[in-house]
């Protein structure tokens, strides 16, 4: 994943109060301050100019740099204010000078007499949610240098295409003639698999890392260096490449792209190895490889597509834009030029049909993440108990092994809850501060804001509360019945319903799964017990109807369908004490049954096994 230092625009602060801080008379700049020059290709109609303070970047316009070049700590402002109007179109005189001083260089802490609080503009709004965060440093410039020395000859055109050539046709092997199907079943089936898949998942990352290293270099660039943070509560490397602000539109593309370069060169060293051993386990990771190479091309995200979009358009950071951008929306505004209204008219075009796909993409995005949280905690809650259990067996057979696998699972799904509630915290903050801060002034806007929050806890309860236990509207349509006794029995067992919802049951439990053949009732009923939904359909049902059934229970656990003679309806649900007739598998109810009861709380032993039992289910 790409870092860049965010693009401070000193325009933004166009509106703040003057500082209380007086400007020198003989003005100085803070020590690590360095003027880069002219920042090319970029896509606004005026030349815009780079300054570096530290590890950021400045934009500034033509009139701030050229200010910036004549401090030197010697000038007195009325001789800054005769430079500056013998070198610019601008008649400047020395009360000009000190409020840019005042209103743009001192808040951005570039005059040595800035205090050492002041911080970016960026940094007095908030840092914003989609930005790394907690980062530490892996490695620096002194190590990646010689690295990137030797790697950068990849991007050699002669060396270069013929690796292209052969990652496409490589991984068009993979996909189109070996496919990826028994690929995956090494890796779930073979010991150690998923480990091995894993560690070299995290081998291709770190390479993919060195791809953006290693184009810097080869456009004239520095690493700054490679590390690893949080990006929302993902743990993610990243590369610093801030210094690719100052090259070329193409070199700075190079650099966007070349992550994702040197993970098809990684995946195409596997395949070859693959060839080698004829070791199918290793193929898995070119799986895995692909979908983070689709992932980071979506320019929706501060991804290796986010930055790849914004040095094709020449706009610095693009989601420092937006905000300005909807702001030129209002007429009101619009009187005020701003950053956005200085782009060029086809980067203009180009940036209003990223923000317009943009904001409903990460709306819904976050609708739907936010309307599954209540499904999500019930879900994991359950399994937390499920863990419970089969620890507490674990226990008391002394398997330290086994204690010791469902501890960290436990932790695991234990910080998947607390890590949704920070996403969620995270992403909601800003909003709701800029809310407060909009209706602070004025009675009205007090009551406006209170509606408004009024109105999205209202939607809040809305969306949660068919997920909640308290919530769930129910299926009027079910028969419920008292399960008296689950005794364990190896003789045949009259049941009262046809099929049984309960009641004693065979030693071992039926495996989940379709079968087209019938299965023995006791052993149903013990998968029931463990919180199974058993759906039984009548011989010679239409063939589109068993496809269907046959479906469901390839895409979830703890489903068990069957063949079941005698029917009262052409398809029956069944759970524990819990049954519904249904005349077709494209009945909603049916669905809303599994969701019900697949693993619900009327299952004695919900979350014990469904397969190592009796029984081979067809596959898919």
């Amino acid at each position: 994943m790409l870092r860049r230092d965010e693009m401070t625009i000193p325009e933004a602060s166009r509106g703040q109060g003057p500082v209380a801080e007086q400007v020198p008379e003989r003005p100085a700049l803070a020590l690590d301050v360095e003027l880069i020059g002219p920042m090319p290709e970029t896509g606004f109609t005026d030349q815009q100019w780079l300054v570096r303070q530290g590890n950021r970047f400045l934009q500034v316009t033509g009139l701030l740099y050229d200010l910036l070049q004549e401090i030197d700590g010697e000038r007195t402002l009325d001789e800054i204010a005769v430079n500056l109007t013998g070198k610019t179109e601008w008649t400047v005189g020395p009360e000009h000078v000190s409020r840019m001083l005042r209103t743009k260089l001192l808040p951005l802490g570039l005059l040595a007499s800035a205090p050492v609080s002041v911080t970016s503009g960026s940094d007095r709004q908030g840092r914003s949610p989609l930005q790394l965060s907690l980062r530490r440093n892996l490695a620096g410039p002194r190590v990646l240098e010689p690295v990137t020395s030797l790697l950068h000859i990849l991007y050699a055109p002669p060396l270069m295409v013929p690796l292209l050539l052969l990652s496409t046709v490589a991984y068009g092997w993979f996909y189109l003639v070996h496919g990826i199907t028994e690929s995956v079943r090494a890796a779930l089936y073979t010991p150690g698999g998923l480990l091995l898949t894993l560690a070299m998942t995290v081998l291709a990352a770190i390479f993919h890392e060195l791809g953006h290293a290693a184009a810097l270099r080869h456009g004239g660039g520095r690493v700054r260096g490679i590390g690893v943070g949080l990006y929302l509560v993902y743990p993610t490397f990243y590369t610093d490449v801030t210094d690719a602000y100052r090259l070329g539109r193409w070199a700075r593309l190079r650099t966007d792209l070349g992550g994702a370069y040197f993970h098809l060169i990684f995946g195409l060293l596997v395949i070859a190895l693959y060839f080698l051993s004829g070791r199918e386990v290793l193929l898995p990771v070119v799986l895995v490889i692909t979908a983070d190479v689709v992932y980071q091309f979506v320019p929706f995200v501060r991804a290796d597509g986010y930055w790849a979009l914004a040095d094709l358009t020449g706009i610095p950071d693009l989601f420092s834009h937006v905000a300005p951008f909807l702001r030129s929306l209002v007429p009101a505004s619009r009187r005020r030029p701003g950053p956005v209204s200085r782009l060029r008219p086809w980067v203009k075009v180009i940036f209003a049909v990223y923000v317009a796909l943009t904001i409903p993409m990460l709306g819904v995005f976050g609708l739907l993440m936010f309307k599954g949280i209540p499904r999500f905690f019930t879900t994991t809650l359950d399994s937390l108990l499920y863990q419970e259990r089969v620890f507490a067996t674990a226990l008391s057979s002394g398997d330290i092994v086994m204690m010791a696998a469902i501890g960290s699972q436990a932790v695991l799904l234990a910080l998947s809850m607390l890590a949704t509630v920070y996403v969620m915290y995270t992403l909601s903050r800003p909003p709701l501060r800029a809310l407060w801060n909009w209706s602070r002034p004025t009675p009205m806007r007090t009551m406006a804001g209170a509606l408004t929050v009024a109105g999205a806890v209202g939607l809040i309860i809305l969306m949660w509360a068919p997920d909640l236990p308290f919530g769930k509207p129910g299926l009027p349509e079910v028969k419920t019945f008292k399960v008296a006794e689950r005794l364990h029995v190896d003789s045949p067992v009259a049941y009262e319903q046809i099929p049984p919802v309960g009641g004693p049951h065979a030693p071992l439990w039926q495996n989940c799964g379709f079968y087209d053949t019938p299965i023995a009732s006791e052993n149903a009923v013990h998968s029931l017990e463990h919180g199974a939904v058993w759906i039984t359909y009548q011989p010679g049902l239409e063939h589109a109807q068993i496809a269907r059934l046959r479906e469901l229970a390839r895409s979830q656990p703890y489903i068990l369908v069957s063949p079941f003679g005698g029917l009262p309806s052409p398809l029956v649900a069944s759970a524990w004490g819990h049954q519904m007739y249904l005349d077709s598998a494209s009945d909603p109810r049916l669905l809303e049954f599994v969701r019900a009861f697949r693993l619900g709380p009327q299952a004695p032993e919900r979350g014990g096994p469904c397969h190592r039992g009796v029984g081979r289910p067809m596959r898919p």
